[in-house]
């Protein structure tokens, strides 16, 4: 089965059109709700990762994890920390990490600030800030976050506990893993084609005409990405 994290700001909802269309063509997938994690308590990225491993290996002997953005660079997290648990790993517009302490420690204070922000503004004007920026430009927000203010203390916790600047560079952990991963990012959202090109070089996947947020932006296109993926690794099995 394919398991699916999704991104900040985000809900296993984002992933539904991306479901159906696998689903059509013969592919089961289940979204998680990130949240919930950190309902209770702090937990690290490490940590993080290691949880994942352990809830999915209850459930599936077999697995390919696939994460966008946040849910990409914990997809990376539960890769590294046990890698002959996945049959493959999909990275969609995700970070591995910044090489410096200097960009490190300024997101952690930027981030710092979100936490605060998503707690003392106004849920509206908290989201709209938060569509602002610029790796979004034209790229749709989600229909309806409403059913996120409930977990409004989780996701501050996140900007805090999952912030990129809690993550050393998984790049080179990376290149070195076993296990298969394909990298996926938007010809329009210049960053992470750029990522994504390093990671992966021409085995990268560029879906043209497209931003950031692959799953609502283009499912279709983003299902039709996967599915080579996913039946060429459990061809290798």
């Amino acid at each position: 089965m394919l398991w699916l994290l999704h991104g900040n700001l985000g809900s296993p909802a984002d992933w539904k059109p991306v479901m159906e269309f696998l689903r059509a063509g013969g592919v089961e997938a289940r979204a998680l709700n990130l949240w919930r994690y950190l309902e209770c308590c702090p937990k690290s990225l490490k940590d993080m990762g290691r949880v994942l491993c352990s809830e999915i290996a209850s459930q599936d002997r077999h697995p390919l994890l696939c994460g966008y953005s946040l849910g990409g660079r914990l997809a990376m997290q539960a890769v590294l920390a046990h890698p002959p648990l996945w049959k493959g790993a999909i990275f969609v517009s995700a970070n591995p990490g910044l090489e410096h302490e200097e960009e490190r420690a300024a997101r952690r204070a930027k981030d710092a600030e979100w936490a605060v922000q998503c707690l003392s503004a106004s849920w509206e004007s908290f989201l709209k800030e938060w569509d602002a920026q610029g790796v979004f430009k034209g790229s749709p927000p989600p229909p309806d976050r409403s059913s996120l203010k409930p977990w409004r203390k989780s996701i501050s916790r996140a900007f805090i506990d999952w912030s990129v600047g809690a993550q050393e560079n998984l790049a080179p952990l990376l290149k070195q893993s076993p296990v298969p991963q394909l990298w996926i990012a938007g010809q329009r959202d210049a960053k992470f084609s750029t990522l994504a090109r390093r990671m992966a070089g021409e085995q990268a996947v560029i879906i043209p005409h497209a931003g950031h947020r692959l799953p609502l932006e283009t499912p279709e296109r983003l299902a039709e990405c996967l599915q080579p993926f996913i039946c060429k690794t459990y061809e290798r099995s």
